[in-house]
This record gives structure tokens, C-alpha cells and sequence, in this order.
């Protein structure tokens, strides 16, 4: 905002001294703008109010704003100090010197594409808005609040509600749309306040909200006043989970403890284990009782000892009276022995025999107090008393031996009893332990506040029980280990396990002890016992005798062995669990536990339930592991937190169909739903993550079964259809087994099945698929065969039986053949009788009868085959991984009925539809081939019939005349023998008779023969068959085949559409290539769309979806408002949004995608797998294009299609200045403006860039962009825009010629659609270009150097190719920014091409290396100066440095990992300034003399790489010079010198030898012989001509071909001569070339010349003018100079 400006506002504010608040002119002192509104317009807002209901609560609160100020506040209104006049200066200065500085140093360092800058003129609530469409550019989340979903004005709903009915009544209210209801989340109708904090609550029904379309209920104000206020932290993992307030109980050794710690560290809480915190207590009552036994025991024991020292001292007394008394009457008595140690008289032991007399009065009292001392009284004789000494005192104290043994037995006996507590004291210390837990965690101010305690075998009985339950302290789940195995053997032999060596230890000692008492009775019982088992073994064996007989009697005796063997094989079988200790005392301890433990339970269990809600869990332990129990607990503990599922009932039917019923009334324009669309998968229905398919035969078959909708089932609102109610129970048990957890369900691979009538098709689309798909074909009837083919040794069935050839009937030969060859036929016949009775003989399985008869006659076969075959294609490999296509299955209706039932579901069946005519088209000829064959053969064979029984007749009849011949030749022969005896008379007549009977038997001959041989008549032979005939008997076959296919087919057809199997029916009759187009068309969602298979996308409303965004019921995609169908195909370019503009959003997965249109929408419904994979859409750019060109070039036209199709602003410079005049009139450069334009001079440059950055801070330029139409023209401009930061992403030079111009003028002049005159005449046209023409090259030539970014285009081309051109440039320019900004955003190098960097920013910013390739100079250790190419094609920038690179291979290393070539990490460092090579001239190279020339003037890089050989010591070129660590060094030539520069440490530092070879002296061409001298100046010249000459080959017209080359070849070097001016060469080219034209027309004509006359209208255009200007150059020889 300009300084006057901002001074003008801050003058004009005024303050409400009451509220606070400041106002602005606008809005205390606004202007009244003129109503003259149409009609029109108001419908339009109308229209744009419920296009952008959205923005409703913005309007109005701008609305608000700029509303007219209440009287009484505008009066009140003052003026503060600060906003006078000086002190608003001295503010904006101290601003722009103190506090600028600093915002723009933070902006500098702050990511771009975040910065959002905003004209300050504007209004506040245009502010505002322009700040939310800008953040409508980024992929942000808005705000979800939770919203209460109950109304006080509603009927209350019962807090006893059933938990499902609760769900069902809250989840239509407040509903967002119809069909998106709240849903269930994991806490059901548990308060998730109160489980944070630790506690299950129930929560209570008029305190339900929803959040992020899920319903929650609270249990108090307080908690909904938490959750309103932030209910993320109740939400988040790892919530809904128990607060861990469990009780562990269980049998002895049950693993109680082992629980309780995996518990613990599962949820981490704290084990209190109260049997060791209650241990403490135990021993101080323990201490206590001790002391008080102690006390009294001690008493006693003293009282006790006293009494019986005092017994042994007066036995000692009465006896030493009498020893006394006997030594008085002579008798001598030893005398006692006294000791006096510790006071203590020890009484001699008492004879046996005599009892201890006790005194009365010598038993004590306990209760009476100790005596310390007393006197006996014993009656003495006189003598005695004289000499009786008084007894010794007797002391007993607590340290008396006796007394501390006789303590010690009383206190090992108190130990050895059991110490118990009451339950009260058990609970109490249990209660601190609780409290002191739920203290460490309030610690946390995250945490949770109560729970994080688990009791480890507490409480344990049904008292302690009682007592937390009134003490509040019940847990919230209470679990029992049980041990249900027989006797609680389980246990036991864990027990045993455990404490094997102590238990055998005991064992041991036990049985020594029972040993070693019975063995002193061992002996004694030992003979007895003898005795008696020889009498009871005597007995049992007469009764055993007696009982075998009788049983043998009546025939038992097997039965009695079986039941021994029975007994026998239970008493060997072996335990595989662990053994089992030996019963004893240990083990009975051990048993009483558990019996113990069982009896407590039952009322236990009993209390629990009675007094509390909780249902005690109670778990099996027998032959588990831990894990297991472990894994059982955790499930039952979170089954209350999980979702559940349950049966599609009616309530759920009525539900939808509401929801479906208020959704169409709801849409403007209701969606026509397909009318073969089934209700029940309506892309409406919500389906769950199988979509219709059934989850459990998913998951246990990898099937894809289709769902029966009558067995469906509800899971986290979505429906679920099952294949029976076994599946529909499996999946309510579990339901997360079934369905996917990270990742979608994979589909299975793909099955097809192929169907058709037979000339379909079938084979040839399946074996098409197969290898196309990479799948297995399948043939049903080959595979048939193939599993009999090892029996039949053929292939069998009627289309093979057709192909048989008909046996040849054995030829009857002659008699002698039949003679000759009776040996060899007999064989042939009886191997041919042999292999009919092997076939008829031969015994074929069950399964291959029944296969034999499905081929031969169609017979079904039995289910037990079909399984046998078909399972090992669904459920084996390489068949289940690879997928199949089966061909000609099922064929009929019960087959088709078989897959359904046993679950063997493909994905598809392709059905090809043929008419009859197509199949008899294409069986019929091949048939009638055969047939024809067929017939011939038969006819060869008649004919060979006929000729060899001809044959045979003639041999016969040949035979009979020889007979007969015979005959007559003997009565010949005895006619003459007769006639020899006869006389001459009678021999003339007999010669007369003789000749005529010779006839006659001739004649009888031939009659015999005739006789005998009759004429065979011709056998009624079969009529051949025509082959009219046959084509309508094939004809009639195929059609009744056909016919009988159909209706199966038609059958088959009706069962899989009973089966829900879907059908893919294809027109078979036509072409192949048709057929496979709409087979690969059709199947695309079967193979292209097949990972998106089970995906379901709902398409939604642009208003449903932004109510769902405002609310949070759903959430954007990470893609935004970009189009993921779009980017897909390589759109950089935002999609349009807004007023104006439809968008298409659908839902997936619980976001919202936005669309630009309905069929990319449609594209995204079909496989949004394939769309999600890409990756996010890159940073919004927005374009910044110049166009520019000459008058007409079409710059106001591509710049309007711009802003028509991607909503960019289009501005020329007069546009930049209506701006600001129409939007901001009072500003100081509205005023400025004005003020040229009043005086109607031309505004100056410096104010109409100025309006141009002014109108720059529209939002739409930032967010959509700009295209600047027609400028920048001229250098002055151009400092403007680059003062102000105004550079164009690329500038577009339209070029047309002159002519091009004035041509489109003159049309635009003429043009009917001009509505008003323009000033566009022929003249004015000629100044504006003339004018572009002088100021374009100053523009074009700063832009090529500086941003390099100037695109010439072809503006004489279409208006469609410039724009796709133009597009193509801006799309590539923001790819490029795009990748720039992603790239640099994520820390990694990117390439700076293109990206209008100038080379002195370039410069200002380089890295390390300076221009110098980091890349070469690490891996080769090469310094590649990259300065030689000024373009930055090969520039990257990383960490805010530019590096160059020397190549494309090298910039990709440098991108793909930049830290391994810039420091710290690069190996090698670019030496210093004053260490690298540079090149430099001959002349710089003489200024620098007298500085000589390293190694006399040879180069380096030669003698070094010639391995310093003498002959590779080359002088260099003078011109070639390189100054490197302040030494001149010569090269041979431009490689060897580029060489050096990139290894100059390798050949700086060389030596020459002693010998160099002798200085070459320069010898002048004139002084060489001819052909050197030839070969010096002319040779290359020569012989690029001849190569020319030699190329051509020309034929000048009318001329020899050698004077044609010679022509050729003098015009060639005049035309080449280096030597001559650019005139001479310029005018020999032009000859050179009409040469070459007038040598083409001979090749012309003789190519269109031709032998018959042409008429002029058939001959080529040009040839009439080609012949007669041959024909002109008869005698003509072009000249040579």
C-alpha cells in the first residue's frame, strides 16, 4: 500500500470511545451508489448465492461491515491522537525504518509459496475473502467441531435405552445428507472423557455429539463441556482402551502372576501383588502374638521349673534324712550327688518300681504369681535336726535353660500356625496401594487420572470381596484362571514340574522315615504273610480253574480275553503331558489348595455378579501357553472398545429406504440410475471393503463369492453380504479376521470361464486371452481326454468317430491266390479280432466310464469327478496364483449349478453369441472337405472292386477255353486217328463234316463259355450320395448341434445369473479382431481394474460436499481441488473452482475428491487404485505469461482463451489501468492517472507499471495467474516491470510477416461480426508494426540474455496449433516451478533451467565450485570449466547455492545425491583462484613478455600422453595459449588443450630431454613443386567438387556427359572458392543451382514420357513448359563465367 494512501486511511479512522472499535470512511462515511439494477442481475446473484452457499456467513459479515453505522455510534465517534496527521508520518517512517527490515528478512527466509500479499485499499471483508481463496489453493483441513445431537425440545430418550436402539435413534439427527447417517464409533455409548481419565462410564443419552461423523455420548456436563472444547486428546490412540483396573485370580501355580505382568506391560500399568504388600502387616500381628505367647509362655516355664527344682531339692532333703537316719542304725547309704551349678539340684533317679510321691501343695497355680522363695517343713528326728543344714534359695529367671527351651517349644509352635487377617485390613492396604498408583499417574498431566492397577490373586474371598465392593474399589474386569482338566492334573503336573527336586526331596525323606519304621515288623510279618498267600494263591486258583471251565461251557471265554487285552493296552498307554507326582502327603497339600480354591470361587463369582456389573472372564488354561491366554484375555478385555457386527434386519431395510427416499427428494436433478442395475449393488448401497462379494470365502478360499443379500450382516455401518448363514456366523464372531487392516484386499487371480455354441469361437478368444493375459487356457474336453487317452490310445466321442476311415474290405483274389496268401490273411484277420475283443474286454475305472460316456454321449457327469478336476484349478498352484480361462464349462445347467454350490466362482463368464449361418459358415466347409475326401476314396475303391473281379473273370473264362480247347483238340486228334483207316472217298466228306464240326465246336466253345460265364449282374449298390446332398445333411447336423447348444447355453446362462455370476455377451459371429477389441473392452474391469475390484466410490453433490468439508463429517483428500484423473495425465495446472465453475466430488474411504468433470469422475469410480498411487500434487503455481507479436498476430485472442479456460487474468496495459481507475478511484494513483487522462496526454510508463503491480495483488493473479497481453514492448518498460519484480514465467513472440498482418487487418476491417469502428485502418496498422518491429529487438535480446526465457512461435499457423504450442510452454514453465519449489521444500537439489534466473544473480549465488563441475571434479578428479556454456541447462541450485554441471549424466548424479559433491562431505576441493588453469590469447601471451614459455614451446599434453618419446615432442600453437600457476604453456591443438585444462596437475610440471628434434621452418607454398603445392591451397577444394560431381553425375541437355562435369565441376569451385568475394560465390551458387535444375529435366521427362500419346489433360501440369524448355537449350552451352 503507497505511504499517501496508508496516511490518507489512518487520517480519515475514526474510534467508538464506548467498544473499542475502529471504523474506516467506508463504512462511517460511505457513498451511496445509484440502484440500477435489472432483473437480470438479481436473478444472477440469486443463482450465485445457491451456487455458493459456502460463503453465505462471509457475505453477510461483509454485509454487516460495510452496512450503514447506527446514528448515535457515528455520532460518537472520535479521532485519536495518534491517527493526526504528524504523528501518521512519523509512525510510517519509524515502520518502514525500524520494523520493515525485519518482516522482510523473515519473509526472505520464509517458504514463497506461503507469503500471501493483499492490496491494502481494499475493504476488510474483500481482504478477507481474497485471503480465503488464496488458502483454498492449499490442501488444508478446515476445523471439525462436535455437534450436539440432542434437541431439549425433543422427547427425552431413557437412559436405560438398549445400547443398538441408542445407536439407531441418535444417528438420524443432525444428519449431514440422507444417506450419511452419524455412525457407531468404538466407545458404543461409553463416555470417552471418563475413559481417559480412567474410568468406564456409561454415557447418557441427551449428552450425545457427533464428531468427524461419528456419535459419541458423555456422561456429565463437565465431561461435554471438555470434549466441545477440544476432543481430539479423548480420541487419539492409543484410546478406546481399558483403564487396567483388573483383578487376577486363579488356582495354585496357575500363572496368576505371569498374567499380570503381561498385562501390565501391555497397558502399562502397575501389579500390586497384596499378599507381598500385606506381608509386612502380617508380620507385625505376627511379632505381636509372638511377644504375647512369649510373655505368658515365660511365665509358666518359670513357674513350672520352680516347681519341680523345688520337688528334686525335697526329694534330696527326704532322702538324706534317711541316709542319715540309716547311718544311725549302721547301714551305709552313698551319698547323693549334689549339684549346685546354677542353683540347680539334680535328684538321682528313683529306683524302679517306686512311684514319685507329689505334694499337693507343690502344684502352682499359673494364674497366681511367682514364687521366689519357700521353705519345706520336714520332720526330723531330734539327732537329725542338730546336724540339718538350711537348703540353698532357689532362683529362676527367664535365662533358665528350661525356661528358654520350654519358650522356644511354645514359640516354634505359634510360628507353625497360620496368621490371618481380616478382610477389612486386607482392603485397606489394597486401597493405599490404589491410591498411591493412581497418584504417580496424575503426575502426568496427559494421562489419565484414575486405573493403572492390576491385582495379582485379589481379592480371595467372597468377605474381601464385600468389602471393596462398599468401599468403591471394585475392579472393572475380573479375570479366573481355570483349570477344568480331571482332578486338577493339570496343575498338578505343573506343580511337580516346577518343584521336582524339592518334592522328591520330601518324598525321599518321608519314605526313609515309613522304611525304617516297618522294618523291624518286615521279618515278623514276612512268614505270616507267606503262609498266607500260598493259601489265598491255592484258593483263587481252584476258583479261576472252576470259573474257565464254566465259561468254556458256555462259550464267554473270547470275550473275557478281549476285555484283559482291553485292560492291559489302558494300563501300558503312555501320558504325553508332564508325569504326575506320587501321591502322598505333598501332593494331598497341594490338591487341598486347589479344592480349596474351587470351593471359595462359586461365591465368589456369585457376590461379583450380584453386587456389581462386571461378568468375570474366565479363562482355560489347560495345555495353553501363556501367549495364548495371554491373546484370549486381551480380546475378551477390548471386546467392549471393538466394533461389532450384526445382522441386516428389516430396521436396517427401512432405514436405507428412508435414506434413499430423502436423497432424491433432496437432489435438484435426480441421477437416472440404470435400469438393469440391481438394488442390492447400487452404487449408492454401502458396501463394505469385499464390496458384494463375501468376505469369509474371501478370506478361507480366496474365491471371489458373490453375496447372497438375504444373508448379509452390518459392520461399522457398512453392508455385508455373506454366502450362508455359517459364513454370516463366522464373520459376526470375528470380523476383523475377514476384512483388511492395512492395505486393500487383493484380489484373487483372474478365472474366466469361455462359452459358446460349438463354431463360436471359443478356442481361438481363449488361447487369445490366455496368451495375452499371461494365464492358462483350459480345455475341459481335451483335459477329459487326456485323463482316458492313457486306455482308449485315442481320442473318442462323435467329432472324432467322423474322422475315422472306413476299414478297406479285404480283396478276393483268384484261387491261386487265395492259396498263396491263406497264411498271410489268416494272421492279419485274427490280430484284428484280437484288438476287438482287448477293446471290448478292456475294464475301464468308474471315473473313466464315466468320462468315456460324457464324451461319447454327453452323459453328466458324477459330482465326486467334477470335484477331482475342477477344485486343483481354484485351490492349487500354479492355477491359483496364475489364474485360468476354462473353456467349454459348464455346458450345462447342473454344472453351472455345481460351481455355485461347491463355491467355485469364477469372475466371469464370456458368452459368444453366434447365429446358425455363422457357424455353418464356419464348420461347413471343413466338413465338406472331408466328406469329399471321404467320397473319393470310396469311389477309387468300387472302381478297383469292379477291375479285379474283371479280372478274375477274364483269367477264368481264359482257363475254361483252354480246358474246352483241350477237349476239343483230343476229339480232333481221335477223329484223325479214326480217319487214317478210312479210304479217300469217305475222307473228303468227313473233311467237309470235319470243318463243319470244327465250326460247331467253336461255337460250342464260345456257347459253353457264354453259359458258364454269365454277365455279373451289377450288385444293387448304395447310391452315392451328391454332394448337394450332403451340404444340406451337414447343414441339418450342424443345425441340430447348434440348436441343442443353444438351449443348453440358454440354461446355463439363466443358472449363472441365479448364481450372481457376472456374464460378458459378445457377438462371436464377427470378425476376430472386432471380437478381441470388445473382449479386452469388456474385460478391462475384470484385468485393468482389478486391483481396485473391491472399491467403492459414491459419488456426491458440489453443495453435499462442502457442507460435509465445513462440519468435518469428512475430510479432503491429500489431492485438494486438484483432479487426480488429470494429474494423472500430466495437468500442472490447477482445475478451475468457484462461481461458474462445476466441480464433481465423490467419496473414498472417508474423503472427499474433487473433479473437473463427470466422466473423469466416472474414470476415478471405475479404478481409484491407479489414481491413488500417484504421488501429491506439487505446490500451486500460478502462470505468469507474456504474449507479444505484431498487430494481428492473435495475442488478445490466445491471452482470452487463457483467461476463459484456466481463469487467469488477462491484462494489457490499458486493462492494468481500468483497474485501478474502476476499483480503487480515490487512491493517489487513481488520481495521477486521472490527471493525464483528464488532459488527454499519454500516461507515462512509471504510472502504468505502477497500476500494473497494483493490479497485481488481485487474488485471482495469484491464485489462477496472469497473461499479459501485448507487452512489455520496449526496453523502458522492461526496467520497470524487472524495478517492481515483474518478470514473466516465459515470454511468446508470436511471428507473422508484414503481409500476413495487413492481410488479417484488411479481414478484421471487413468482418460482419465488428460491431463499432476501430481504429485499425491500413495506415495506422503500418505504424504499429513499424513501431514493434524497431522496439521488438531490444525486448527480444534482454530476455534471450537475461532470463532466458523468450519463446519464438509460428504465428502463420492455425489458431489450434498456437494454442496447444502456447499451452505446452505454460504448462512446462509451472511443471518446472513446481518441481523447483517441492524439491528445494524438501531439501534436496533441484535443477534451475528455465527458472529466469539472470546471470548476475547467478553469479552472486554460486557455490564452492564457482562454475567449475563438482560432479567431474569429485569422481575423476577433472576440473571442467563450465563458464564456456552461458546457458543454465546443466545448473542445480542446493542449500541456496548454484552449482554447474558439464552434462546431463552429471547433473542427474549431482540431483539424485547433492551431499556426496559439496562440502563437508565432497573429497575433493576446488583449488585456488590463483592454482587454476585459464586460457588466454597470443596477444595477452606477447603483452606478458618477457615471461618465456614453459618447455620451450612444446606441448605438454602431447609429450606426456606419447609416454615422453622423441617423437612426441610437438611444438605447439602459438595461439593455443593457457597461463597456469603464473607459466605459459603452447598446445598442439583445442583438445590437447582442453585436456590440459581439466588435468593441469598431470603436465604442468614436465622436463624435456637433451635432444629435441630440430625447429620447423616455414617454407612459402609458391616455393613447393606443382603438386605440392596443389595439395596445399586447392586440393580440398578439388575434391569436394569431383565427390560433388561423382554424387550428381549430370547430363546437361543436348550435351556430352563430360562436358556436362567439366561445366559442373568449374561452376563448383567458383562457387566454393574461399578466396572470393561473397558477390562471386553468391552469383556462382545461383548458377550452380539452375544447373542442377535444367540437369533434373532430362530425368523429368524421361520418367513421364511415354511411348503412346498423351492427351494434354493427362499429362502433368508442368510438363508441356518442362519439354519446350528442353527443347529451347538445343544449341545453347550455358556460359561459364
Amino acid at each position: 500500500m503507497p505511504d499517501k494512501d496508508l496516511e490518507i486511511k489512518r487520517v480519515s479512522l475514526r474510534v467508538d470511545p464506548i467498544t473499542g472499535d475502529t471504523y474506516t470512511k467506508e463504512i462511517y462515511n460511505p457513498e451511496k451508489p445509484e440502484k440500477k439494477k435489472k432483473e437480470s442481475d438479481a436473478e444472477e446473484e440469486g443463482e450465485e448465492e445457491e451456487e455458493e452457499e459456502e460463503e453465505e456467513g462471509i457475505d453477510e459479515e461483509g454485509d454487516e461491515h460495510m452496512s450503514e453505522l447506527p446514528t448515535e455510534v457515528i455520532e460518537r465517534l472520535v479521532k485519536r491522537p495518534e491517527d493526526l496527521p504528524s504523528h501518521v508520518i512519523e509512525n510510517i517512517k519509524n515502520y518502514k525504518s525500524n520494523l520493515l527490515p525485519l518482516l522482510e528478512d523473515f519473509m526472505a527466509d520464509h517458504d514463497q509459496q506461503y507469503l500471501v500479499e493483499l492490496d491494502g485499499n481494499q475493504p476488510s471483508p474483500i481482504l478477507f475473502k481474497q485471503l480465503l481463496q488464496r488458502l483454498h489453493c492449499f490442501i488444508t483441513r478446515p476445523a471439525a467441531v462436535p455437534i450436539r445431537l440432542h434437541d431439549n425440545e425433543e422427547e427425552e430418550i431413557p437412559e436405560d435405552i438398549d445400547t443398538d436402539e441408542l445407536m439407531r435413534t441418535l444417528a438420524p439427527k443432525e444428519m449431514v445428507a440422507p444417506r450419511f447417517r452419524w455412525r457407531r464409533s468404538r466407545w458404543l455409548r461409553h463416555c470417552p472423557v471418563a475413559l481417559y481419565e480412567g474410568n468406564i462410564v456409561q454415557g447418557k443419552p441427551d449428552l450425545s455429539v457427533g464428531f468427524l461423523d461419528k456419535l459419541y455420548c458423555l456422561s456429565s456436563p463437565q465431561a461435554m463441556e471438555k470434549f466441545l472444547k477440544n476432543p481430539r486428546p479423548y480420541l487419539l490412540p492409543t484410546q478406546p482402551r481399558p483403564p487396567c483396573k483388573i483383578s487376577v485370580t486363579g488356582p495354585h501355580m496357575s500363572g496368576k502372576t505371569t498374567i499380570s505382568h503381561l498385562l501390565a506391560q501391555k497397558y502399562g500399568a502397575k501389579v500390586l501383588d497384596i499378599e507381598r504388600l500385606v506381608q509386612p502387616k502380617i508380620e507385625e500381628e505376627k511379632e505381636k502374638t509372638l511377644a504375647k505367647v512369649r510373655e505368658e509362655t515365660t511365665e509358666h516355664a518359670i513357674i513350672t521349673v520352680k516347681t519341680k527344682l523345688k520337688e528334686q531339692q525335697e526329694a534330696e532333703e527326704l532322702e538324706r534324712a534317711e541316709r542319715e537316719g540309716d547311718q544311725t542304725t549302721g547301714k551305709k547309704t552313698e551319698p547323693a550327688p549334689v549339684d549346685v551349678e546354677g542353683g540347680r539340684l539334680e535328684k538321682p533317679p528313683e529306683p524302679p518300681g517306686e512311684e514319685k510321691i507329689e505334694d499337693p501343695k507343690e502344684e502352682a497355680d499359673p494364674g497366681e504369681p511367682p514364687i521366689t522363695e519357700e521353705k519345706t517343713e520336714v520332720s526330723q528326728t531330734p539327732e537329725a535336726s542338730k546336724r540339718t543344714v538350711s537348703p540353698p534359695t532357689i532362683d529362676v529367671d527367664a535365662t533358665h535353660p528350661e525356661v528358654v527351651t520350654l519358650v522356644e517349644a511354645a514359640l516354634k509352635e505359634a510360628e507353625n500356625q497360620s496368621f490371618s487377617l481380616s478382610a477389612d485390613v486386607y482392603i485397606d492396604i489394597a486401597e493405599k496401594a490404589i491410591q498411591d498408583t493412581e497418584k504417580d499417574l496424575r503426575k502426568n498431566a496427559t494421562g489419565p487420572l484414575c486405573g493403572g492397577w492390576i491385582l495379582d490373586n485379589f481379592p480371595q474371598t467372597r468377605d474381601q470381596w464385600m468389602v471393596m465392593v462398599e468401599r468403591g474399589i471394585v475392579p472393572d474386569d475380573a479375570i479366573c484362571l481355570r483349570d477344568s482338566s480331571e482332578n486338577g492334573n493339570f496343575l498338578v503336573r505343573r506343580w511337580y514340574k516346577y518343584n521336582k527336586d524339592q518334592i522328591e526331596e520330601l518324598i525321599r525323606l518321608r519314605k526313609a522315615t515309613e522304611e525304617a519304621e516297618k522294618l523291624h515288623l518286615a521279618e515278623e510279618e514276612r512268614v505270616k504273610r507267606e503262609e498266607m498267600e500260598r493259601q489265598a494263591a491255592e484258593e483263587e486258583r481252584k476258583k479261576r480253574e472252576a470259573e474257565r471251565r464254566k465259561k468254556i461251557e458256555s462259550g464267554e471265554i473270547s470275550e473275557d480275553v478281549a476285555a484283559l487285552e482291553g485292560i492291559e493296552r489302558l494300563s501300558v498307554q503312555a501320558e504325553l503331558l508332564d508325569p504326575l507326582p506320587p501321591d502322598g502327603p505333598e501332593l494331598d497339600s497341594e490338591r487341598e489348595k486347589r479344592k480349596e480354591f474351587e470351593r471359595e470361587w462359586p461365591a465368589m463369582q456369585a457376590m461379583i455378579t450380584g453386587s456389581t456389573t462386571i461378568e468375570p472372564i474366565q479363562v482355560e488354561i489347560e495345555k495353553r501357553g501363556e501367549e495364548e491366554i495371554f491373546d484370549e484375555l486381551i480380546t475378551s478385555l477390548e471386546e467392549k472398545f471393538k466394533y461389532h457386527g450384526w445382522e441386516y434386519s428389516g430396521m436396517d431395510v427401512d432405514e436405507e429406504e428412508e435414506d434413499l427416499e430423502a436423497s432424491r427428494e433432496a437432489e435438484d436433478e435426480e441421477e437416472e440410475e440404470e435400469e438393469d442395475e440391481d438394488p442390492n449393488r447400487s452404487k449408492k448401497k454401502p458396501l463394505g471393503d469385499v464390496n458384494h462379494f463375501c468376505p469369509v470365502s474371501m478370506y478361507e478360499r480366496n474365491v471371489l463369492w458373490p453375496g447372497n443379500p438375504e444373508c448379509s450382516a452390518r459392520y461399522r455401518e457398512k453392508v455385508y453380504y455373506l454366502a450362508n448363514d455359517e459364513a454370516r456366523e463366522k464373520f459376526l464372531k470375528n470380523s476383523q479376521m475377514y476384512l483388511p487392516k492395512k492395505e486393500p484386499l487383493k484380489s484373487p487371480a483372474l478365472r474366466l470361464l469361455m462359452l459358446g455354441p460349438k463354431g463360436s469361437g471359443k478356442s481361438l478368444h481363449a488361447r487369445y486371452l490366455a496368451n495375452k493375459l499371461n494365464i492358462f487356457h483350459i480345455d475341459f474336453r481335451e483335459r477329459l481326454q487326456e485323463m482316458i487317452i492313457a486306455k482308449t490310445k485315442k481320442k473318442i466321442g462323435p467329432e472324432y468317430e467322423e474322422d475315422k476311415e472306413e476299414p478297406e474290405e479285404e480283396e478276393e483274389g483268384n484261387d491261386d491266390e487265395e492259396g498263396a496268401n491263406a497264411e498271410d490273411v489268416e494272421p492279419a484277420a485274427e490280430d484284428e479280432d484280437k484288438k476287438k475283443e482287448e477293446e471290448d474286454e478292456m475294464e475301464y475305472t468308474e471315473e473313466e466310464e464315466a468320462i468315456k460316456s460324457y464324451l461319447e454321449s454327453d452323459d453328466p457327469l458324477p459330482d465326486e469327478l467334477m470335484t477331482k478336476i475342477l477344485t486343483d484349478w481354484w485351490n492349487t498352484e500354479p492355477f491359483k496364483s496364475t489364474g485360468f480361462v476354462l473353456e467349454g464349462f459348464p455346458r450345462t445347467s447342473d454344472e453351472a449349478k455345481y460351481l455355485a454350490e461347491n463355491g467355485l466362482y469364477p469372475d466371469g463368464a464370456v458368452l459368444l453369441n453366434v447365429e446358425d449361418m455363422d457357424v455353418v459358415g464356419r464348420l461347413l466347409p471343413p466338413k465338406l472337405d472331408k466328406w469329399r475326401v471321404k467320397r473319393d476314396k470310396r469311389l477309387a475303391k468300387k472302381n478297383k472292386k469292379k477291375e479285379k473281379a474283371k479280372k478274375k473273370r477274364d483269367a477264368a473264362i481264359e482257363k475254361r477255353r483252354a480246358e474246352l480247347t483241350k477237349e476239343r483238340d483230343e476229339r480232333r486228334a481221335e477223329r484223325k486217328a479214326q480217319k487214317g483207316e478210312k479210304d479217300s472217298d469217305e475222307e473228303a466228306e468227313e473233311g467237309e463234316e470235319e470243318e463243319e464240326e470244327e465250326v460247331e465246336e467253336e461255337e460250342d466253345i464260345e456257347a459253353v463259355l457264354a453259359e458258364e460265364f454269365e454277365e455279373e449282374e451289377e450288385e444293387d449298390e448304395e447310391e452315392e450320395e451328391l454332394e448337394e446332398d450332403a451340404v444340406d445333411r451337414l447343414k441339418n447336423d450342424l443345425a441340430e448341434v447348434y440348436d441343442n447348444d443353444t438351449n443348453r447355453l440358454a440354461d446355463v446362462q439363466q443358472t449363472l445369473e441365479e448364481a450372481l455370476i457376472p456374464r460378458i455377451e459378445l457377438e462371436g459371429g464377427r470378425k476376430p479382431h472386432i471380437v478381441r477389441y470388445l473382449l479386452s473392452k469388456n474385460l478391462k474391469p475384470y484385468v485393468d481394474f482389478r486391483h481396485s475390484r473391491f472399491e467403492r466410490v459414491y459419488a456426491i453433490s458440489e453443495k453435499l460436499a462442502t457442507k460435509m468439508l465445513r462440519v468435518g463429517y469428512k475430510q479432503p483428500s491429500r489431492f485438494g481441488k486438484w483432479d487426480p484423473v488429470q494429474m494423472k495425465d500430466g495437468e500442472c495446472i490447477q482445475p478451475m473452482q468457484g462461481p461458474g465453475y462445476s466441480t464433481y466430488p465423490a467419496i473414498y474411504r472417508g474423503h472427499i475428491y474433487y473433479f473437473a468433470s463427470h466422466d473423469n469422475r466416472d474414470m476415478f469410480i471405475q479404478d481409484p487404485m491407479s489414481y491413488l498411487k500417484q504421488p501429491s500434487p506439487k505446490p500451486v503455481v500460478p502462470i505468469r505469461i507474456a504474449v507479444i507479436g505484431p498487430p494481428k498476430s492473435g495475442k488478445t485472442t490466445m491471452a482470452t482463451r487463457f483467461a476463459e479456460t484456466y481463469g487467469l487474468m488477462r491484462l494489457s496495459l490499458g486493462e492494468a489501468i481500468r483497474q485501478v481507475m474502476l476499483n480503487q478511484p480515490k487512491s493517489t494513483l487513481a488520481m495521477a492517472i486521472n490527471s493525464y487522462m483528464v488532459r488527454g496526454q499519454t500516461i507515462p510508463d512509471e504510472l502504468t507499471i505502477q497500476a500494473l503491480e497494483t493490479t497485481l495483488l488481485d487474488m485471482r493473479c495469484q491464485t489462477r495467474g496472469v497473461v499479459f497481453d501485448g507487452f512489455p514492448m520496449s526496453k523502458r518498460q522492461i526496467d520497470l516491470m524487472t524495478q517492481k519484480s515483474i518478470i514473466p514465467i516465459r515470454i511468446v513472440e508470436l511471428e507473422i510477416d508484414s503481409k500476413e498482418t495487413m492481410v488479417r487487418g484488411t479481414k478484421d476491417r471487413h468482418s460482419p461480426n465488428r460491431a463499432y469502428p476501430v481504429h485499425d485502418s491500413a495506415q495506422i496498422l503500418a505504424i504499429k508494426l513499424s513501431n514493434y518491429l524497431r522496439e521488438i529487438g531490444e525486448v527480444r535480446k534482454w530476455y534471450k540474455e537475461q532470463h532466458k526465457n523468450f519463446v519464438n512461435m509460428n504465428g502463420n499457423r492455425s489458431k489450434w496449433w498456437v494454442w496447444h504450442q502456447l499451452l505446452d510452454v505454460a504448462r512446462k514453465g509451472v511443471s518446472q516451478i513446481q518441481l523447483y519449489l517441492q524439491r528445494v521444500a524438501d531439501g534436496k537439489a533441484s535443477s534451475v533451467a528455465d527458472m529466469c534466473i539472470t546471470p548476475q544473480e547467478f553469479e552472486v549465488r554460486l557455490g564452492d565450485f564457482g562454475q567449475y563441475c563438482p560432479v567431474n571434479l569429485a569422481n575423476k578428479g577433472e576440473l571442467i570449466d563450465c563458464s564456456v556454456n552461458p546457458t543454465l541447462e546443466f545448473a542445480a541450485e542446493f542449500r541456496g547455492h548454484y552449482y554447474k554441471m558439464a552434462g546431463q549424466e552429471e547433473l542427474e548424479e549431482f540431483l539424485h545425491e547433492p551431499e556426496k559433491y559439496v562440502p563437508p562431505l565432497a573429497p575433493v576441493k576446488l583449488p585456488a583462484r590463483h592454482l587454476l588453469p585459464r586460457q588466454i590469447t597470443g596477444v595477452q601471451a606477447k603483452a606478458m613478455f618477457p615471461k618465456p614459455i614453459e618447455i620451450q614451446g612444446y606441448c605438454p599434453v602431447t609429450y606426456l600422453d606419447g609416454k615422453c618419446r622423441y617423437e612426441a615432442i610437438i611444438q605447439g600453437d602459438r595461439e593455443l595459449v593457457v597461463l597456469y600457476r603464473d607459466n605459459l604453456y603452447y598446445f598442439e591443438n583445442e583438445k590437447k588443450l582442453k585436456k590440459f585444462m581439466r588435468l593441469p596437475e598431470k603436465y604442468w610440471n614436465l622436463t624435456l630431454p637433451h635432444k629435441l628434434p630440430p625447429k620447423k621452418e616455414p617454407i612459402a607454398v609458391t616455393n613447393i613443386p606443382m603438386l605440392g603445392f596443389m595439395e596445399q591451397t586447392v586440393a580440398t577444394s578439388i575434391n569436394k567438387a569431383l565427390t560433388a560431381v561423382g554424387s550428381l553425375k549430370p547430363k546437361y541437355p543436348f550435351l556430352s556427359v563430360t562436358r556436362s562435369s567439366q561445366i559442373y565441376f568449374a561452376y563448383h569451385l567458383k562457387a566454393y572458392n574461399p578466396k572470393s568475394s561473397e558477390y562471386v560465390r553468391k552469383k556462382y551458387k545461383q548458377k550452380l543451382m539452375r544447373f542442377e535444375e535444367t540437369c533434373e529435366l532430362i530425368k523429368y521427362l524421361g520418367n513421364n514420357m511415354t511411348v503412346k500419346y498423351k492427351d494434354p489433360k493427362a499429362r502433368p501440369i508442368d510438363f508441356d513448359f518442362k519439354l519446350n524448355q528442353f527443347m529451347a537449350l538445343k544449341g545453347i552451352e550455358p556460359t561459364p563465367t
